[in-house]
């Protein structure tokens, strides 16, 4: 504890923003005090739904190389029922129109808290296969008396070279990619929003800490524009999505 505080100590010492240095620490301090409250969370909904989804893991241990753990954000953890609905409720949109498709799905958690609305169908795409594997399970799995969406799958691939369902869209992100490929992917949705006019397209990006992380890819773009934000999540969505938008 000692050699702790010493060297915390020598940091702010050796900091030249030293008011930045402290809010940051404060900041990170309250995540990982936020992070054991969620943990518990995603814990008991586990319990509920007889699935594995809780718990943190490092991609070097689900069978990940260095290349492609740098294109993602290095830890597998799941998203809060909390956050995932706050974005959810931004948008009032006719969910049996859309296909709801998760980035980075992970053990699923996402796909089971979207099967609750009347989507047309729920995609996960996920490239480690650990992970892929883990969420095939608990589909197979999952018990749920709300669930109103029963096409739910989880497919193993990378997300710059999945092909979507056809229909309107719902794209769903929990920081799963670093910004040179976050950059990458948004562009490519943004050409399909911009081939396809008339088909509907809302992308959704959340952040358990703060979406001004990802802040530089997410401004508007020539198809895809600022819909709906707070600090944990951002909404993008192309003129025919805002169409459907009942709000």
């Amino acid at each position: 504890m000692l050699s702790k505080i010493n060297k915390l100590a020598r940091e702010f010492g050796q900091s030249a923003h030293k008011g930045e240095w402290l809010r940051d620490q404060i900041k990170w301090r309250y995540f990982t005090y936020r992070q054991r409250a969620h943990h518990q969370q995603n814990l008991r909904f586990d319990a509920e739904h007889h699935v594995e989804t809780a718990g943190d893991l490092a991609l070097d241990k689900a069978g990940i190389s260095g290349d492609q753990i740098r294109a993602g954000n290095g830890v597998y953890r799941a998203i809060t029922e909390e956050l995932f609905h706050a974005t959810l409720r931004a948008v009032t949109l006719p969910h049996e129109q859309y296909s709801f498709v998760d980035v980075g799905s992970g053990k699923g958690k996402v796909l089971f808290m979207a099967a609750d609305y009347p989507f047309r169908r729920v995609v996960g795409i996920e490239y480690s296969p650990l992970l892929h594997e883990a969420a095939v399970r608990n589909i197979a799995s999952y018990v749920s008396s709300t669930q109103r969406c029963r096409d739910v799958v989880s497919e193993l691939g990378d997300a710059l070279a999945h092909v979507p369902p056809p229909g309107p869209l719902f794209f769903f992100m929990f920081n799963a990619l670093a910004p040179d490929l976050m950059e990458r992917w948004l562009q490519g949705v943004d050409r399909l929003a911009g081939d396809e006019p008339d088909r509907a397209i809302f992308v959704a990006y959340t952040n358990l800490r703060t979406v001004r992380e990802m802040a530089p890819v997410l401004e508007p773009r020539v198809n895809l524009q600022t819909f709906r934000q707070s600090g944990k999540f951002v909404v993008l969505a192309n003129s025919a999505a805002r169409r459907t938008d009942r709000g």
